[in-house]
């Protein structure tokens, strides 16, 4: 792919400069510098990285892809406008659902998770190499620091031979779920053409979220922390007082008009007197209760689902259209002697689907009032609230906090223990990952610069190269039996 040069005269520079005038007129935008050498390199490269931190303009960016390139190739955005069998050439597309969301809010063009771009069906395992194809001209992935290695075979193999590829991301949250850390990786080569955004424009509010992200990113916290302001809060209290604390903090948010929906607390750990299954239970007893018992209710386990309960979708349903970390709500619950089935059912609505679940598959859900960082990267909350304390020692590291806090969009609290937090800020994920993936990526000659005590071997060196190496003072009555 990287050897295609079709793209560098597809047309003028003066062509694309023209084009990128008309769009900051039609859209309001003024693009800053590096977001403009972004918009050309994307437009005249086989495949292009960008990454940044929050507030860096990713998103106006994606959306500026699409209009420029649309522009330039005479493509018609409007999807509706493509029959028999024609379809839109360009294709948007994230690890979750939600993200997907975002994508199209952004653009006005349809997005889709990367497995149903792929035609995937939940059921495929580790050594699945069935041939898939995607056909388009353009293609944008979003969050690519939540694919791991297995998906992004999948979607490189999956990729025709002209087609301009745009992964996104930012590589100081957390890496996949899965084995791998593909976006890291592919950055650290230097061999895919790359633009980083730096300068931050989501500020004119005078928010302060996206200031301590990037103090976080750095590695520091500021001397401002724990002071309140507008949009931040910290509260100082225990691990026992957390539960109150965080209860107190829903219910005045909850007077002040804000909806279950508008609320994501995000804690590490399951757990403990902080931990995720308790703060779900205090803050469905605030949203969503049930006190004289007449309203609908199924239990399954230590969980009691409700309808108008907030829940998270906890495993890849690709032929329900439902995926893992999509958050959807309960619209109805049907008892088993109200049904042919003759067995309890629930019903979920989330963003792009419904979706019914007989007892038996109750198991994939759960309560999503309180989730875990994991669960809730790839999403944007009007309000998030973070216990942090340092019971939750095990998973207090930077990329993790630095995705709960870049998940905030209007207001951010803290409540727990400030040394914990500062100490999560300052310690970086000591599981180093084994991935082969940078050497496979790096060139020959760079590969041997970084091993300059090894050979490659080649078709045309492997006569020269000593097979006897490293088999010195080594032989074969060593490996005969005694």
């Amino acid at each position: 792919m990287m050897r295609q040069k079709e793209y560098e005269e597809l047309f003028p520079k003066s062509e694309f400069y023209i084009a990128l005038g008309e769009l900051e007129d039609r859209i309001g935008v003024s693009y800053g510098e590096t977001q403009k050498v972004a918009l050309e390199k994307a437009l005249m490269s086989p495949m292009l990285i960008l990454t940044g931190g929050p507030g860096t303009g990713k998103t106006t960016v994606i959306k500026g892809i699409v209009e420029l390139y649309a522009e330039l190739n005479g493509v018609n955005l409007d999807p509706m406008s493509y029959k028999d069998g024609q379809k839109l050439p360009i294709l948007l597309a994230a690890p979750t659902g939600r993200a997907a969301k975002r994508m199209t809010e952004s653009t006005g063009l349809p997005a889709m998770t990367i497995h149903r771009l792929l035609g995937m069906n939940g059921q495929e395992q580790l050594d699945d190499d069935n041939e898939r194809s995607i056909e388009g001209k353009l293609l944008i992935i979003d969050e690519m620091s939540m694919v791991d290695i297995w998906l992004a075979n999948q979607l490189f193999r999956a990729l025709p031979a002209h087609m301009q590829v745009i992964l996104v991301g930012d590589q100081d949250q957390l890496p996949s779920v899965g084995p791998g850390q593909v976006l890291k990786d592919m950055l650290r080569s230097n061999e895919i053409p790359t633009v980083e955004l730096t300068d931050i424009y989501r500020q004119e509010d005078g928010s302060s979220i996206i200031e301590l992200a990037h103090d976080i990113r750095q590695g520091f916290l500021p001397a401002t922390f724990t002071k309140n302001s507008a949009d931040r809060s910290f509260f100082h209290c225990t691990v026992n007082q957390i539960a109150e604390v965080v209860e107190k903090v829903v219910e005045n948010a909850k007077k002040k008009g804000f909806r279950a929906k508008d609320i994501q607390v995000l804690a590490p750990m399951y757990r403990g007197p902080a931990g995720i299954d308790i703060l779900n239970r205090k803050m469905q007893e605030i949203f969503n209760a049930n006190p004289d018992g007449k309203r609908k209710e199924v239990k399954f386990g230590d969980i009691v689902f409700r309808i108008g309960d907030r829940v998270l979708q906890l495993v890849n349903q690709p032929e329900k259209n439902v995926f893992n970390g999509d958050f959807g709500e309960i619209v109805s619950i049907i008892y088993a002697k109200e049904n042919t089935e003759k067995q309890d059912m629930v019903v979920v609505q989330f963003d792009q689907t419904e979706v019914e679940y007989f007892r038996q598959e109750f198991g994939q859900l759960t309560h999503a009032y309180c989730c875990s960082i994991h669960k809730a990267q790839g999403s944007e909350f009007p309000i998030v609230i973070m216990p942090v304390v340092r019971s939750y020692y095990r998973m207090l590291r930077r990329d993790i906090l630095y995705t709960a806090v870049t998940r905030s969009k209007q207001f951010l609290i803290v409540c727990g223990e400030e040394d914990a937090f500062r100490m999560g800020v300052e310690r970086i994920d000591e599981d180093k990952r084994n991935t082969t993936l940078y050497e496979r990526l790096l060139s020959e000659e760079d590969l041997l610069a970084t091993v300059s005590n090894r050979k490659l071997l080649t078709e045309e060196n492997w006569m020269t190269i000593d097979p006897m190496i490293g088999m010195s003072g080594i032989t074969p009555y060593q490996f005969m039996r005694a």
